[in-house]
């Protein structure tokens, strides 16, 4: 639980009562206040992301804890008139200050500052203030206006960076946060996890970020500074206090918070390993283009399943077979939810927990793709399959990645449950009963109509992609660098549309 701050003021004392005092939602940050002296013995971790990112505080600010939370929780607890208090999606904004109900202890909350909103599934990312870290998909039903006096406290934890020290390993920016120095932040928390700890102040960046020497006590007195060093975890460096424009806020010109642009910094390095797995993506799947295209040419099994969901008839769960893999299209995924997820917030949250979706286009697989589109088309809520350039792309995620989506989303359908763990299991022994139970032999034979159906579409979505390339292949000098890749990709769609077409008379 998190460290509090109490006070003594009256305003604060006003506040709980029968009724509401004024509300404050003007505010876009709290005031943060360091009791820090040159040398102080008496501090605590409050919170520890990683050597250039934690949070101290005072053994005197400690004992202002009680009275502060016990208030601000009691009422909170306990206000008759709670409804005024609940947050309206049009009253939402970047860098709101409110309260937060705690996701362990429903009876506790936190003071908050929202740093981004997902209307998909209108949930939020917030800055708890006073444990010092960020907090992502918090529904807003759980996030309450803060009261002016609640607001005015100020904020006790000091938000501090080791002087001196960089990460001895990182791939490009030297940021403690990057993947693949995880060991060195485990590190670095283990050392300074619940033991006494002193500080030494040596300096403070403009954003409010304290350079600091941190001491601790283990069987000797340790400099974790120099313990870092020592191991080869840090490398020694001059601090720079000189801000980058992107710690500014564009609007105000003030520096952000250090902990608020490394939250802003994660969703650019987020997008930025979106585009890698895409590039690479693309790259494995042209390499087993060939391998995939003979295994479907071969399989007579169905390439998607369609299971009907009891007491929701209009919804429905869509496998599809890619290679060895049982997967769901991201359309089908969506329509689980009311409202519906967009596709991006989907594959953000993929992103985010380490899952890779798989983007199907006519060319690496026209088959599952044209039967896809297929059944895109015939939900009813208008979705279209994703265009980049000149293809059509539509993602399947894991089986496991669409079971952590529905249970971050508190989903008691236990029917879909179950058949994702038949699907899974399907998967691991390769099980070709799943894509042919006896019940669903009549949903086979529309699969089978469908698909011959779209045979004709297909076509028409391979010469198109190829008249398109010929188009741009002749408005392109041979001297141009994008000369022969656009020449490749001709040569390619023809052989696909040459092999489709001579196979015209086989089945799907």
């Amino acid at each position: 639980m998190a460290h509090r701050f109490s006070s003594n003021t009256s305003p604060l004392n006003a506040a709980v009562g029968t009724s509401i005092p004024s509300i404050d939602d003007f505010s876009n940050g709290f005031t943060y206040e360091s009791h820090l002296g040159r040398f102080c013995k008496n501090v605590i971790v409050v919170s520890a992301r990683h050597p250039h990112s934690f949070f101290l505080q005072t053994i005197d600010d400690l004992t202002f804890s009680d009275n502060f939370f016990s208030k601000m929780n009691e009422f909170y607890n306990r206000c008759f008139d709670a409804q005024r208090l609940v947050i309206s999606k049009a009253a939402l904004r970047v860098n709101l200050c409110c309260v937060a109900r705690d996701e362990i202890e429903s009876d506790v909350w936190n003071r908050a500052q929202l740093l981004e909103y997902y209307p998909e599934s209108d949930q939020c990312s917030l800055l708890l203030v006073d444990i010092g870290t960020w907090q992502e998909c918090v529904p807003r039903s759980n996030l309450r206006h803060i009261l002016l006096p609640f607001r005015q406290e100020c904020v006790r934890s000091v938000p501090c960076r080791l002087a001196g020290i960089a990460p001895a390993k990182t791939e490009k920016n030297c940021l403690w946060n990057e993947c693949n120095i995880t060991d060195a932040i485990k590190t670095f928390r283990n050392v300074i996890d619940n033991v006494p700890a002193e500080v030494e102040v040596l300096d403070c960046s403009p954003n409010g970020s304290y350079f600091v020497n941190l001491f601790v006590t283990h069987d000797t007195f340790v400099c974790v500074n120099d313990f870092l060093l020592y191991h080869k975890i840090a490398i020694p460096v001059d601090d720079c206090k000189t801000l980058k424009p992107e710690e500014l806020d564009p609007t105000t010109h003030e520096p952000f918070l250090a902990i608020i642009h490394e939250f802003n910094l994660q969703g650019e390095l987020l997008a930025e390993e979106l585009k890698a797995n895409q590039r690479q993506q693309k790259e494995e799947q042209r390499k087993k283009h060939e391998e995939q295209q003979q295994c479907q040419s071969n399989c007579r099994l169905p390439c998607i399943r369609i299971i009907d969901i009891p007491f929701l008839s209009d919804k429905k769960l869509i496998f599809a077979r890619y290679n060895n893999w049982v997967m769901l299209p991201w359309f089908s995924i969506s329509d689980l939810f009311h409202p519906s997820l967009s596709e991006n917030t989907i594959e953000r949250f993929a992103l985010l927990y380490k899952f890779s979706p798989v983007y199907l286009t006519p060319l690496n697989n026209a088959v599952l793709c044209a039967n896809l589109e297929k059944y895109m088309a015939s939900i009813n809520d208008n979705r279209k399959t994703s265009s980049h350039g000149y293809e059509t792309k539509i993602a399947l995620y894991s089986i496991d990645c669409v079971r952590k989506l529905l249970l971050n989303h508190h989903f008691v359908n236990e029917f879909i449950f179950e058949r994702l763990d038949e699907a899974r299991e399907a998967e691991m022994k390769d099980d070709q009963d799943f894509w042919e139970i006896p019940s669903q032999n009549q949903l086979l034979m529309e699969h089978k109509k469908l698909n011959e159906e779209s045979k004709q579409s297909q076509m028409a979505v391979l010469k198109s992609h190829k008249d398109r390339l010929e188009y741009r292949l002749e408005q392109t000098k041979p001297s141009d660098p994008n000369y022969k890749s656009i020449q490749s990709q001709l040569m390619d769609a023809v052989e696909k549309l040459s092999i489709f077409s001579n196979d015209s008379n086989s089945s799907f």
